[in-house]
């Protein structure tokens, strides 16, 4: 003869919040399967304060991606005009994921203060 285990109220709530918390998840995922996103990477670049060392000026930039597609292979250029020829600095970023952001150093060798950066290109992956 074999009794029945009497369950007790903290079995029932830990049932009842792994429940929730399993539903909470299914759903979530359900939604971003019928719901994909499709704004494309897009991004913003900004210039940080320019640091000089060894004859050379660093321009720390912080870039971000916007959209909810990750980007491969981005590619920043900054471009300063004041010299002649008009020097030109980039950086490549392996990746940068959906609504995230990156940190580069564009070293140049006159003050890039007024540099203007931007992003050259990128690859879907």
């Amino acid at each position: 003869m074999s009794e029945k285990p009497i369950r007790n109220r903290a079995e029932w709530f830990s049932l009842g919040i792994s429940l929730a918390l399993l539903s909470a998840v299914i759903a979530t995922v359900a939604s971003l399967w019928l719901n994909p996103s499709l704004k494309p990477a897009e991004f913003t670049v900004e210039p940080g304060k320019v640091r000089a060392a060894n004859d050379h000026y660093y321009l720390p930039v912080t870039i971000k991606n916007e959209g909810d597609a990750t980007a491969a292979e981005v590619t920043v250029e900054g471009t300063l005009e004041t010299t002649s020829p008009e020097e030109v600095a980039n950086t490549t970023f392996d990746f940068i994921p959906a609504r995230s952001e990156a940190e580069g150093v564009l070293i140049f060798s006159s003050d890039p203060a007024a540099a203007a950066v931007r992003v050259v290109s990128y690859q879907e992956p």
